[in-house]
């Protein structure tokens, strides 16, 4: 029968082993570290006495966030990164695309600074790295102009392309001749005419359009025109009402004294419906001071400002004001596109 002396030994290794233990010590004997591991500091008794520690259920879930973000946007970049040196997958879908000036029969790699085109009869499609992919359609023609971790960009020059990606905002950009298409995780069709001309078309989340500091925002079934020289127009949803498209035409891209300013205007107020705020507030930060201040009026009745945002700050320029404005409207905040813009 044990005593007690006997289960001090599993303890402290006072009085006498079991010998079934004595066996088991002899045989993990040889297992031993060598030399014995140092011996742990003493803990303060302060922290033994410590209550537990108690976790902010909003601390995780940022954290767990912030972790998640890293981890899409260093994966992104390190899937981007073997893809530099190789160039695009590119794999003929109709026809016989050029690659490079030659026919391209099944497959082949876009480089850097070398040209994609298709005929009348052509169509391709190329692997952006792995963070998506861009169909070419007949008579386009594009280059590859970049293709590093944080920066995939193309230059389409002619024609009409479908992208779809997947990646983190603002990895993807197309060049066209009138403005920079930037894709904020999206899919969508782009075309751009002989003359330079371009038609931006969002079929799921969001494209940035930019031109030396004029920007259009356009979410999914909405489109934006753009002209050289001039930059990206005024986005519409694809179901606006009749006359918006010529309408804002006449407005982005027609001259400043022209008198058919006004009608246009008021085509665009009358028929305008509570979503095409998108088109409203678009229209405060360009046009004349009386067009501005007519465009703020109806804004205001299909959906008035938040408090604190005045007629005073949205004419005059305040993109604090105007920004908020956006936020209001439900359709996506702002301030995630003002961080990306700035910290990329």
């Amino acid at each position: 029968m044990k005593t007690e002396r006997d289960a001090d030994y599993l303890w402290d290794r006072s009085g006498e082993p079991d010998p079934e233990i004595a066996r088991l010590e002899a045989t993990l004997g040889t297992l031993r570290r060598t030399p014995p591991m140092p011996a742990l500091p003493a803990r303060d008794a302060r922290t033994n006495a410590a209550a537990p520690r108690r976790f902010s259920v909003r601390a995780v879930i940022t954290t767990l966030t912030a972790a998640a973000v890293l981890c899409l946007v260093a994966g992104a970049a390190w899937m981007a990164v073997g893809q530099r040196r190789v160039g695009w997958a590119v794999e003929r879908l109709e026809g016989s695309p050029l690659l490079d000036g030659r026919a391209l029969t099944s497959t082949g790699r876009l480089a850097i600074g070398k040209w994609l085109e298709t005929d009348v009869a052509s169509r391709a499609r190329v692997s952006v790295g792995q963070i998506g992919r861009v169909d070419v359609d007949p008579n386009s023609r594009l280059q590859l102009v970049e293709s590093r971790a944080r920066e995939h960009r193309m230059s389409l020059v002619q024609g009409t392309i479908h992208a779809r990606i997947w990646a983190p905002p603002k990895f993807f950009f197309v060049n066209t001749p009138s403005a920079v298409a930037i894709d904020l995780g999206c899919a969508y069709t782009l075309q751009v005419g002989e003359d330079g001309s371009g038609l931006l078309q969002v079929t799921h989340g969001w494209v940035g359009f930019e031109h030396a500091g004029r920007e259009a925002f356009i979410p999914e079934h909405a489109v934006c025109a753009t002209r050289p020289g001039l930059g990206p127009g005024t986005p519409r949803y694809d179901d606006a009402p009749n006359g918006y498209g010529e309408a804002l035409a006449l407005l982005d891209f027609g001259a400043p004294d022209d008198p058919g300013r006004a009608a246009a205007l008021d085509v665009i107020l009358t028929n305008a419906r509570p979503r095409d705020a998108l088109t409203l507030w678009h229209l405060l930060r360009r046009g004349t001071a009386d067009e501005r201040r007519r465009v703020f009026d109806r804004m205001a009745q299909l959906a008035p400002p938040p408090d604190g945002v005045t007629r005073e700050a949205v004419l005059g320029g305040d993109r604090r004001a105007i920004d908020r404005w956006w936020d209001a409207l439900g359709l996506e905040s702002t301030t995630w596109w003002r961080l990306w813009k700035k910290n990329w």
